[in-house]
């Protein structure tokens, strides 16, 4: 039986597609809740990037009784969405000094649904995964966008995507250069290729505990 007061019942109230409701739901807030519940009844910032028709931050704010709830879109029809402890921001997260600025906002939760172009994708992973306190939770939706036949359509040129950035991320974390004791002398290899902003890359698994992958979506942890 459908449990209504879990993350997954809630947002199928609200009609957000990131609910397992069909036709067309992601079912990611039943996994996401393995996550977040502990935040449930906390006093934190949530930051959405992409608001859409406004059903996830409803969601957000009925789900965690406490929390700041921002969403960020470049559409001032979102407007409309604010009210309660939601709010809405106006901005293009194609412009690295805008998103540079949502560090400020000291979220605690970090939802990326924007664009899902690769260049707006990894901009946001960039700048504001090392922003999260310790605990810190991003999570990066709709990256099947990395994956043929969407990826020249999301690609906007660069050779980056991001399920692969994000991939090598779980890869730094679990064993690349890292030494064992039974070959000493030898760091690990890498299981594949050196991705494009790989400096980037090993940085930001340094700063990762934990990685988790679902269909189309990634939730990172910082340490």
């Amino acid at each position: 039986m459908l449990d209504s007061t879990a993350l997954d019942g809630i947002g199928r109230r609200h009609g957000t597609d990131k609910s397992g409701s069909p036709p067309g739901g992601h079912d990611y807030l039943r996994k996401y809740e393995h996550f977040l519940a502990h935040l449930r009844h906390e006093e934190f910032t949530l930051l959405e990037l992409g608001i859409f028709r406004g059903a996830s931050l409803k969601t957000w704010e009925e789900y965690f009784t406490k929390a700041r709830i921002i969403g960020v879109d470049i559409e001032e029809e979102t407007l409309r969405h604010a009210g309660g402890r939601v709010e809405v921001i106006l901005g293009d997260l194609a412009s690295t000094p805008f998103v540079e600025s949502l560090k400020a906002l000291n979220a605690s939760v970090i939802i990326d649904d924007a664009s899902h172009w690769w260049t707006d994708q990894l901009r946001a992973l960039f700048v504001l995964y090392p922003s999260l306190p310790k605990g810190g939770v991003y999570i990066a939706e709709d990256i099947h966008t990395s994956f043929l036949p969407l990826a020249p359509l999301f690609s906007a040129g660069i050779d980056a995507p991001p399920a692969r950035v994000l991939l090598k991320i779980a890869e730094y974390m679990t064993g690349n250069g890292k030494r064992t004791s039974i070959v000493p002398d030898k760091p690990l290899l890498p299981l594949s290729p050196e991705p494009l902003f790989h400096n980037e890359v090993r940085a930001m698994a340094d700063l990762t505990d934990l990685a988790a992958f679902m269909d189309s979506s990634c939730i990172l942890v910082r340490k």
